[in-house]
């Protein structure tokens, strides 16, 4: 019998900012490659303006139908609430990298490989404020370390 852990997350500025880093970046590399005589690349810088913004609102801010707003782990099963209101058993790919203060979750529904999902969880500190309370937060690691049964071979 497993415990039960019940992680709500919390809109984080710093948490967008982290999701919306590579468009970021790839809108700096449009910009300045842009500028640079590649004139034709600066019709690029919409759609990557658009992408960060996205996912800024969608994972920082939680906006959206396929944002992720709480985790539940119960009976050994992963549950993932999408936009308050539809709660969904996932699967954590192997991808995901899981930190002290920064995890990283990659997501998919149990029983298939469609639709991926996403989860930056992040613990906060005097000068960032976090998505995650730390105590939950450290119980979920623990879980995704150690608690999650193994599949087994065929």
């Amino acid at each position: 019998m497993s415990s039960r852990i019940e992680l709500p997350l919390q809109p984080s500025l710093a948490v967008g900012l982290l999701a919306a880093t590579p468009w970021l970046a790839m809108a700096c590399f449009v910009l300045v490659a842009g500028v640079a005589g590649k004139g034709l690349l600066l019709l690029g810088l919409a759609p990557t303006l658009a992408g960060a913004f996205f996912q800024f609102r969608g994972t920082g801010l939680m906006g959206g139908k396929r944002a992720i707003t709480a985790l539940k782990v119960s009976d050994g099963q992963l549950y993932v609430q999408l936009g308050h209101t539809r709660t969904v058993a996932m699967e954590v790919a192997g991808a995901s990298q899981l930190g002290a203060d920064l995890t990283v979750l990659k997501l998919r529904p149990v029983g298939t490989r469609l639709f991926a999902y996403s989860a930056i969880l992040l613990t906060g500190n005097r000068l960032v404020r976090g998505n995650v309370p730390e105590d939950e937060f450290r119980r979920l690691r623990v879980w995704l370390r150690l608690g999650r049964s193994q599949p087994s071979p065929v």
